[in-house]
């Protein structure tokens, strides 16, 4: 029996109101969208109510905030079933993850012209207009990119407008930027959203393997293959999109490949006799430069020109450290979620310290920085949490005497926090190298000179 997911049918793309909002401007908003409803939210994203078209006409004073006028309507949760659909006297229905942040809508027509076709694939067990299985699913939206910078919100205008093409997108950034919730967020907002989302690291399969894994094979192709044939990545993403990450580390030989892809929109099995046709839209991305890799002749010109359709850049975090109070919000709440616990506070001089800091591990470093400082704090998150090497200050001219006190200190906070990343690592050196920002030739060397037993 087939389970139909809220995710199947829901529409990613919506307008967004702030309760704060005056009714002019969610008005001029809600014409430029030219949608006769909006979705409204707290300055953190959490879903208050719907604002509709009828409750704006009703209203004389426009200077009013949004949050006077609007109509409570209870939402569904992303992951429920089809069967929790209910009438409304609502066009449309919000749809809120686990934190309560409006994901996508569900029009109430379409529910109900999906309805039937929906109970009749579940007494079958099949169903042609929901083929997709979760492995093949964008897990994020654009509100998961969480900021409210300049460079934050024009990188997500930038998504909401590739969205909206079908043209190839190139996401460009350092690593740790989010380039993948990038990839997410425009096949979510994009007309191929309730078809399959593909992704491929490039760099994380052998270049032997990677054309099979791309392209599939015919049975017989070659030692070892699969009875049968396997289908490749491409062809499972026909109708949808496949999310190409680190193509800057993709050999030469397959770049013609992915060119031919994209130049007569069809695919060749490894052993096959006949060419296949798709119908599949690329988004790539790299940390790499891909002009200097051009240069070095490492990179089809060709291909690069193919990919360079729609640049989307990624900020790194150090160009928008203004999110980074939001940014530890979001992955405190969600890391106390996961642990059962109490959202901790956090003190003045850790949040100083992770504003200082250059983070060039970017958001992904700051999401594992988060991970360490809950899981070893005992109730509020202090700076003393932080790993030596975010904190350089540490280390700076001193008096003689000053910097025998400051040695003493600074090898017992070592110490400890190693003592205490082993801990939690189970002892895996290489997490706990990765975690306190060390080499693994560093951390055996104050292993020995702690004399900690691990």
């Amino acid at each position: 029996m087939i389970q139909l997911n809220i995710r199947q049918i829901m529409d990613c793309s919506f307008t967004l109101c702030h309760s704060h909002d005056t009714v002019k401007a969610a008005i001029q908003k809600m014409i430029s969208d030219q949608t006769s409803y909006a979705i409204i939210a707290d300055e953190k994203s959490i879903y208050q109510g719907v604002l509709t078209a009828g409750a704006l006409l009703q209203t004389k004073d426009f200077e009013l905030l949004v949050e006077q006028v609007m109509q409570d309507a209870e939402p569904l949760n992303e992951d429920g079933s089809i069967a929790d659909i209910r009438p409304s006297l609502l066009e449309i229905i919000p749809v809120v993850n686990h934190i309560k942040t409006v994901v996508g809508v569900i029009s109430i027509r379409s529910a109900f012209q999906y309805l039937p076709e929906a109970l009749s694939s579940l007494d079958t067990g099949r169903s042609s207009g929901f083929r997709r299985t979760p492995q093949l699913s964008a897990k994020y939206t654009i509100n998961d990119i969480v900021g409210q910078s300049k460079p934050i919100l024009l990188m997500k205008e930038q998504i909401i407008a590739a969205a909206k093409t079908r043209s190839t997108v190139m996401v460009l950034g350092e690593t740790g930027t989010g380039k993948e919730l990038a990839a997410h967020s425009i096949h979510r907002l994009s007309s191929r959203r309730h078809n399959a989302f593909v992704r491929v690291n490039c760099a994380a399969i052998p270049d032997n393997l990677l054309e099979s894994e791309l392209f599939g094979y015919e049975a017989g192709a070659f030692t070892g293959a699969v009875k049968g044939g396997q289908v490749g990545k491409f062809e499972a993403a026909d109708g949808g999109t496949i999310f190409l990450d680190e193509i800057g580390d993709m050999p030469l030989t397959l770049q013609s490949k992915i060119l031919r892809v994209l130049q007569e929109k069809e695919i060749e099995k490894v052993g096959g006799r006949a060419p296949i046709a798709i119908d599949v839209r690329i988004i790539a991305a790299t940390h790499r430069n891909l002009r200097e890799l051009v240069r070095e002749q490492k990179f089809r010109e060709d291909l690069y020109y193919r990919l360079h359709v729609i640049p989307i850049q990624m900020p790194p975090l150090r160009e928008h450290r203004e999110d980074i109070p939001m940014l530890v919000d979001f992955f405190l709440t969600k890391q106390a979620e996961e642990l059962g616990i109490d959202r901790p506070d956090t003190d003045r001089d850790f949040m100083a310290a992770l504003i200082e800091y250059d983070w060039p591990g970017n958001v992904r470093e700051l999401a594992n920085i988060i991970e360490l400082a809950i899981s070893m704090s005992h109730g509020t998150i202090t700076k003393d949490l932080l790993p030596p090497s975010m904190l350089p200050e540490l280390f700076s001219y001193r008096s003689d005497d000053e910097a025998a006190v400051l040695r003493s200190y600074t090898e017992e906070a070592e110490k400890e926090a190693i003592i205490k990343a082993l801990e939690i690592y189970g002892g895996n050196k290489i997490k706990v190298c990765d975690s306190l920002g060390i080499s693994r030739s560093s951390l055996y060397n104050k292993l020995k000179k702690y004399d900690i037993d691990a």
